[in-house]
């Protein structure tokens, strides 16, 4: 079988654990050899990243399982290519064809003895190193052989590694990862990506992550409800811009949020939605969150509303309903404060427009939690966007959830509110009643005040231009992590998030370029060569 790499089967944007993988593969049609496809798909993938290896050294481990099977029929592939492949193994395969093949292609056998020095000598010749020791069916902390090999690994400058599936030490439900844990430039899953490796700290291991298709059938797919989000899912989500569209033909977006201490926040959610394409923006605020709004977005139109003692919002919401003009989604609570005032205008306004497509953050969300009749009313014409302390408070949990439990959090908020759940972190979590979705696209840049603000704005504007909740979603978490890339480089600090927000129009604007093909070998150095990045 010809190996086929990530967007060229049904497998590049799901996301499995370890059950939902065995269930695949037990599904296998007969005469299929998985393990085979496996192997050569991820010599393709190797070669198609490294270019034409000749007679360069490359370094195999190989474990006692499946994945030490997949690792070996891939060192034959490459050594049949001209390259000096040594396999090390944990221990012997007796008996084992695989290790017969690849003798026969030439690949060189060793096998660990807990003498370091060999493997270190191998390891520092090797211009590419591949990890093919455990797989989904093993648990930190390493153990034994193989937890002796990888702390013996060195690193070395300039050498390409990759991970067979998931990387050496991870587990492949939770995340969790052993610090020895083998760290890849690049890991070819087989089949689809592995939940686990999408979460920290297993993600830091894992580098670049790609879903090789390995034969499994098409129609086992369907079923699994979670998926990637990455720039080949968003691409057709981006609306369409007619020629002779006006600005009602691209959505009115209005927005109620702000308040004297937290001026800033209705800005950047009003710069990132008219960046992020919405026809008409209103912003319905405190006399100062409206100023310090129109130095930054005098295309914005303004309600002012009258402040509390506090500097909080103070007006009905029949009054702040009635000041916008049929709106096409509306966002409520960036920035807002709590008080009884604020808390009952959320109220009244998803009880006076119930039929506006809503998205609901920060101090909206804190105001829905002390309601939990309302937070199970909204249904699907809602977006939240919690934090991991909204969603404690949503679902009154004695603390904030992580990992695997803020995914089990925000799919159980989905559940109970019909809503669309935006959970922020990394990864993000994007959740509705049946499906999940994640962005799994690490940036530290985006861990600072009115990040939030910025993505509820683009969220917002998306949902205005007429997109579907879930799909506004998507698209939204996708060019908020975008714009924080173009507005900060290679910088993961000290971004400003005011950047951010104009940025969004630049991410958006690069979904409309067909993208070309990424080929490393056009690099003038290969990624792994990169200071700062995998």
């Amino acid at each position: 079988m010809g190996a086929r790499l990530a967007g060229h089967g049904p497998a590049f944007d799901r996301v499995v654990d370890s059950a939902e993988m065995r269930a695949l593969e037990s599904q296998a049609p007969p005469g299929v050899n998985l393990m085979e496809n496996a192997g050569h798909a991820i010599a393709a993938a190797i070669l198609r990243r490294t270019g034409a290896l000749g007679a360069r050294s490359i370094v195999v481990l190989v474990g006692p399982g499946d994945n030490g099977g997949d690792a070996l029929i891939a060192a034959a592939r490459l050594a049949s290519t001209g390259a000096r492949v040594t396999a090390w193994a944990s221990r012997q395969r007796p008996n084992d064809p695989l290790v017969t093949a690849a003798a026969a292609r030439g690949v060189r056998w060793r096998v660990w003895n807990a003498d370091p020095r060999p493997l270190t000598q191998d390891a520092h010749q090797a211009s590419c190193m591949v990890d093919g020791l455990l797989g989904i069916g093993s648990t930190p902390p390493l153990r034994g052989p193989i937890a002796d090999i990888l702390t013996a690994l060195p690193e070395v400058t300039g050498q390409a590694r990759f991970a067979v599936d998931i990387p050496s030490g991870i587990d492949a439900d939770s995340g969790a990862a052993d610090p020895s844990s083998f760290r890849a430039h690049v890991t070819l899953a087989t089949g689809p990506i592995k939940l686990g490796a999408l979460l920290h700290p297993a993600i830091e291991f894992a580098g670049r992550q790609i879903a090789l298709d390995i034969g499994l059938p098409a129609h086992t797919y369907p079923p699994l409800r979670t998926s990637r989000i990455d720039a080949r899912t968003v691409r057709r989500l981006l609306p369409t811009r007619p020629k002779d569209g006006h600005k009602g033909t691209f959505g009115r977006l209005a927005i109620v949020a702000g308040s004297s201490r937290y001026r800033g926040a209705a800005a950047l959610a009003t710069v990132a939605a008219l960046r992020a394409g919405a026809g008409l923006v209103t912003l319905a605020a405190v006399e100062p969150a409206c100023a310090v709004t129109a130095a930054q977005a005098p295309a914005a139109t303004f309600v002012p509303l009258s402040a509390s003692p506090s500097g909080q919002v103070e007006a009905t919401a029949a009054d702040v309903a009635a000041s916008f003009a049929r709106p096409s989604a509306l966002l409520l609570g960036p920035g807002l404060g709590r008080g009884d005032a604020a808390d009952t205008l959320v109220y009244g306004l998803l009880d006076t427009l119930p039929d506006t497509p809503t998205v609901i953050d920060a101090d909206g969300l804190n105001a829905l939690a002390d309601r939990a009749d309302l937070l199970k009313s909204l249904g699907s014409r809602c977006i939240l966007t919690p934090h991991p302390g909204e969603l404690a408070r949503l679902l009154r949990l004695p603390s904030p959830p992580e990992g695997r439990q803020r995914l089990a959090a925000a799919q159980d908020v989905a559940a109970q509110t019909r809503a669309t759940v935006v959970a922020k972190g990394s990864p993000t979590f994007v959740c509705s009643a049946d499906r999940v979705w994640i962005l799994a696209r690490p940036n530290p840049a985006l861990a600072a005040a009115g990040s939030g603000d910025v993505l509820a704005g683009a969220i917002a504007s998306l949902l205005a231009q007429g997109l579907k909740p879930r799909e506004a979603a998507r698209l939204g978490v996708w060019l908020h992590s975008r714009a924080a890339r173009i507005a900060g480089g290679r910088d993961d600090r000290g971004v400003p998030m005011e950047q951010v927000a104009a940025a969004v129009a630049a991410a958006a604007n690069l979904r409309r370029a067909r993208p070309r093909r990424r080929s490393w070998r056009r690099h003038r150095c290969p990624p792994w060569r990169q200071s700062g990045a995998p």
